[in-house]
């Protein structure tokens, strides 16, 4: 081969050798929001504390209107709890009491069978999740 000819195979070689394969572009990530988020489990009837919540960014269509948003975390500290929340749960207004009737919390636990303690409220509402039968499964013949 003559000397002009590998001159010309020296461009195609670096870019045979050097050549990555292109990287499928990225889907634009989803835009974010924040919400408020329990950081341990909380029991029925418990007050709500600064320590009890955190602000997490979850993409915009989780973010429902009745999630409270980190501008209303205040309208909640010191607010009583209706049900058992499990740390991590995205903290909605429904959870807490609309009256100052004290019988109303000890009502909604006996109602719903609560126990006492939040580990073990927790427990049981995990138990009923796992053991009721989902609503999309097949009929079982």
């Amino acid at each position: 081969m003559r000397s002009h000819h590998l001159l010309l195979l020296a461009p195609l070689l670096v870019a045979l050798l050097g050549a990555k394969p292109a990287k499928p572009p990225r889907a634009p990530a989803p835009e974010q929001v924040s919400v408020i988020v329990a950081v341990r489990h909380l029991a029925v009837g418990e007050l709500v504390t600064e320590a009890d919540v955190a602000d997490v960014q979850v993409p915009k269509e989780w973010a429902t209107p009745s999630l409270v948003k980190p501008d209303s975390r205040q309208y909640i500290i010191g607010q009583r709890l209706l049900l058992p929340v499990m740390k991590g749960d995205l903290i909605s207004w429904n959870l807490f009491e609309t009256t100052r009737d004290a019988t109303l919390r000890e009502r909604c636990a006996s109602a719903s069978a609560q126990p006492e303690q939040a580990i073990a409220q927790v427990a049981r509402a995990r138990e009923i999740l796992l053991t009721r039968p989902r609503q999309d499964a097949p009929a079982e013949p």
